[in-house]
């Protein structure tokens, strides 16, 4: 047997050194290179002829095998995903008078060790499947058995995502392998009060686990999606993108008579390349996500205006006796000023920059900075793919939401056999919401779901987090070993208020 000793946020490479004849060559020396960075990661084969290198980053690599009396032998290019193993074997042959390399075809990068059930989502599906917005956690719903929570489809949010029937608020989210929940709410860092958390141009890839996932990702009774970033390479690149969705290339919504204006933009780019060749790297993102979606505000009968009706008879009173004629229709004509077209918007931009540092052949940094940004009007409720609403202006509110994170790695090889991943995160959170009117709420059951106040606002919430994790990884004769062990300490102010104040309830 033989166990898989990769990390969450890693992946791993073992396989055998054989002759022609399937005999196991020990002591051969395997070189793997990183085809971005150059990083070199080296093993030596034991006396059955196996090898194993583990918590490699996620990306291309090419291999080359020596041992003594046989001609060496190359692999093309392959790609490790993040959770996966590339089983190899090489086959060398007995070197002659003059030295052959042999290239060998790329191996399959399979998990056969893993019972997890999982499905990866790598970079030319992200940059190759249509996303609206652009937020790459859309992309979820590929995998599986993977429904939209019906409780979280209303205005104020976008919706979690269900894992086997399991309710939302239990999945977890990881980035480069550190937490990046929030915990009051149970949801990605900055919940879905803001349009995504990264760009969609900064995710290199992304698997998510439903099912029988390792320990180290833990702390989840639902799936775990765990995100890699990209990072610098030797060659300079960079990428620049804008999109626009307007009303006036769509059409009319069939819940209104008219067509409001609404427009999301998004634009942003990023860049990366070498600080030092084959030495330090940088890699950095920007994108931003500009939404002016009005809210249009109606009565709950459909109307734009409220109408008294005249009492006929004592079985059909009405809305009024005439001696109240003047009262009722000032009200109506008040009530009738809150509906039309207001103004709604919200701005979302994230920032992300990485530095890459090989300190030694065996030791690697990597530092990560990014934030994001979310403000608006009239944004606390709002749904943009549907303007319609029954609730006054006042009702409403104005929502900030900021999250910021840096975190840092380092890999070790502490021997041909041993290597350490060290890692340490900070990050918080903060959310603020206030209310349009400090007036109390007021509804009217056959008018409108509420004037004044919401009684779910102002609310804040506070929340900074240390993130500290370790993992070991030990290759042995015939088994990988993997040992480690996190810690997780936040602190948390959360004012969430419901029912806070009086409500007056009126009925025709």
């Amino acid at each position: 047997m033989r166990l898989a000793a990769q990390d969450a946020a890693t992946g791993a490479l073992h396989g055998t050194v054989v002759d022609t004849t399937g005999s196991r060559i020990a002591r051969a020396s395997i070189v793997v290179v990183s085809s971005a960075t150059g990083v070199r990661y080296t093993a030596t084969s034991d006396a059955e002829g196996r090898f194993g290198i583990d918590l490699l980053p996620a990306g291309d690599y090419s291999a080359r095998v020596i041992a003594d009396g046989m001609s060496p032998q190359v692999t093309p290019q392959l790609h490790l995903d993040v959770g996966g193993i590339a089983e190899m074997e090489f086959r060398l042959t007995v070197a002659g008078a003059h030295e052959n390399v042999t290239v060998s075809a790329a191996p399959g990068v399979v998990d056969t060790q893993s019972s997890a059930v999982s499905t990866l989502l790598d970079e030319r599906a992200l940059s190759d499947l249509p996303l609206d917005g652009r937020r790459f956690p859309d992309l979820m719903l590929l995998s599986p058995g993977v429904p939209q929570d019906p409780r979280s489809l209303t205005s104020s949010t976008n919706g979690d995502l269900s894992f086997g029937g399991i309710r939302g608020f239990q999945n977890s989210f990881l980035v480069d392998g550190g937490d990046y929940n929030n915990a009051f709410f149970a949801q990605a860092r900055g919940r879905y009060r803001e349009p995504y958390e990264l760009s969609t141009d900064v995710v290199q890839e992304f698997r998510v686990s439903t099912n029988s996932y390792g320990a180290e990702l833990g702390r989840s009774g639902g799936a775990v999606v765990n995100v890699v970033t990209k990072s610098g390479s030797n060659h300079l690149h960079g990428t620049a993108f804008y999109y626009l969705r307007d009303s006036s290339f769509g059409a009319t919504d069939p819940f209104l008579a008219f067509r409001p204006h609404n427009r999301q933009q998004q634009g942003g780019g990023t860049i990366g390349g070498p600080l030092k060749r084959n030495k330090m790297f940088f890699f950095a993102g920007f994108d931003q996500h500009i939404v002016h979606s009005p809210n249009v505000v109606e009565f709950l009968d459909g109307s734009s205006q409220v109408v008294p009706q005249a009492g006929t008879g004592p079985y059909t009173p009405g809305d009024y006796d005439s001696t109240d004629e003047a009262l009722v229709f000032a009200a109506a004509g008040q009530l009738t000023s809150l509906a039309g077209e207001y103004p709604a918007g919200q701005i979302g931009n994230t920032a992300y920059g990485k530095l890459d540092i090989n300190l030694t052949a065996r030791e690697q940094l990597a530092l990560r900075v990014n934030t994001t940004r979310y403000w608006g009007a009239n944004n606390v409720f709002i749904d943009p793919a549907s303007p319609v609403t029954y609730d006054a202006i006042s009702d409403n509110g104005q929502e900030t939401v900021a999250t910021e994170t840096g975190a840092i790695s380092l890999t070790s090889g502490l021997s041909q056999r041993w290597i350490s991943l060290l890692r340490a995160q900070f990050s918080r959170d903060l959310q603020q919401s206030y209310s349009n009117t400090s007036n109390v709420l007021v509804e009217i059951p056959t008018i409108m779901d509420g004037i004044g106040r919401s009684d779910l606002l102002p609310r804040q919430t506070r929340e900074n987090k240390v993130h500290v994790s370790e993992t070991l990884s030990f290759d042995g004769r015939r088994n990988s070993w993997k040992f480690g062990g996190d810690g997780l300490l936040t602190w948390i102010y959360d004012f969430f208020p419901a029912s806070r104040a009086a409500n007056f309830f009126f009925t025709r």
